[in-house]
């Protein structure tokens, strides 16, 4: 108890408790938020009841009511989008991280650059722009929008090389849509990136990212159909009987996507005045006599 009577103790329960539930910062479970919440009650209760000292009580309990306002009333989620993608919503999660549904954000959003860096620069309906990172919030219409993830483990487009009887050239297959060269209609039936045979000598993917990408594409012209499994490292190894193009794997074009938390914080005012008290109380305390 005696450690806990320290205003500093105090402080730094509260100051940490604000830190590890802001959007800006990674995920912290739940039961380190309740037992960071717990430690707070106690030096709350341990606390000196020196003016200073209640300074910083009071602000560490205006820490603790906001954050639990917030838990209540407040919202949180992730918001995950391609470049050039928009929304008027984000995908909620409740306390325990289960998904609760869409909640609106009242106001469209665009994605429209992901960064290297895992950031991200959203571009809101009125122009204004919403600069996030990892370590970096951003507020914007109620919301708090931070800790962005660039996200690129699926592919956008495989770009595969076609020569044929009319020559050759270089076409982007989505994922979710099929291309058209020559006459012929491509479509991607299952991607692997990470291509290998098992002991059945039946091809899996021995990971999410491209070492070794490979792909089965439909092949269609007019009420012809062949499937033709093209892989980066076997450029043309594959060519069915009948069908006059040479396929081949050139480049996997990354899904440049990010995933931002968005949270609504009713009492936040509260929380930030609250850590403005403690530092006041230890100031205080710390001023020569």
């Amino acid at each position: 108890m005696t450690l806990l009577a320290r205003r500093g103790v105090v402080a730094a329960c509260g100051v940490a408790l604000a830190a590890v539930v802001h959007p800006a910062a990674p995920s912290v479970p739940l039961a380190a938020i309740s037992a960071l919440a717990l430690l707070l009650v106690a030096a709350l209760l341990a606390a000196p009841r020196d003016p200073a000292g209640r300074v910083v009580g009071l602000g560490a309990l205006a820490v603790a009511v906001a954050l639990g306002y917030d838990g209540l009333r407040g919202h949180r989620g992730t918001l995950t989008l391609d470049v050039g993608q928009g929304a008027r919503s984000f995908e909620e999660e409740g306390p325990d991280g289960r998904t609760l549904g869409l909640r609106p954000l009242g106001f469209d959003v665009v994605l429209e650059r992901a960064e290297p860096d895992g950031g991200a620069v959203l571009r809101v309906q009125e122009g204004a722009a919403i600069v996030v990172g990892a370590r970096r919030a951003a507020r914007y219409g109620g919301f708090r929008f931070g800790a962005a993830e660039r996200m690129g483990t699926e592919p956008s487009a495989l770009r595969i090389a076609v020569a044929g009887p009319q020559g050759s050239r270089v076409v982007d297959v989505r994922t979710d849509a099929p291309a058209t060269v020559d006459g012929f209609e491509l479509s991607v039936e299952r991607y692997f990136p990470d291509f290998a045979l098992d002991e059945k000598q039946q091809p899996y993917s021995r990971s999410s990212e491209p070492r070794n990408p490979a792909v089965l594409l439909r092949v269609t012209r007019g009420t012809e159909a062949w499937r033709v499994f093209v892989i980066r490292a076997l450029p043309g190894i594959h060519r069915p009987e009948g069908l006059d193009l040479s396929l081949s794997l050139t480049e996997v074009v990354a899904r440049a996507s990010s995933a931002v938390r968005v949270s609504r914080e009713p009492a936040g005012a509260v929380a930030l005045a609250g850590v403005m008290l403690m530092a006041l109380g230890i100031a205080w305390e710390s001023r020569p006599a």
